[in-house]
């Protein structure tokens, strides 16, 4: 008998293409990232103060709108599918700001 398949287990596990985000004072946090994570692999984000780790988090939750680009965490849309996406992934910030 072969196990029921895992959900999501045929989609990354995180897609983004192009993604950027340039604050209204003109601060360009992030600047067409591109990135795809298979189902199962772990990547981590490192950088100095002001690289747009966090800015990057808080859009792929939904917290945050991208200037442009497209972003899908376990398949779901960041912009259609947030509050499912926040239901399905963990987290917790440093400070709440």
């Amino acid at each position: 008998m072969t196990p029921d398949p895992i959900p999501g287990a045929d989609v990354p596990a995180l897609s983004i293409r192009d993604l950027r985000k340039t604050y209204d004072n003109g601060v360009e946090a992030l600047k067409g990232i591109s990135l795809e994570v298979a189902p199962g692999d772990f990547y981590a984000l490192l950088g100095p103060n002001g690289a747009g780790k966090s800015t990057l988090i808080k859009i792929l939750l939904g917290l945050l709108p991208a200037t442009q680009g497209r972003a899908r965490v376990l398949g779901l849309d960041v912009t259609a599918d947030s509050e499912a996406i926040r239901q399905r992934v963990g987290y917790m910030p440093e400070h709440d700001r």
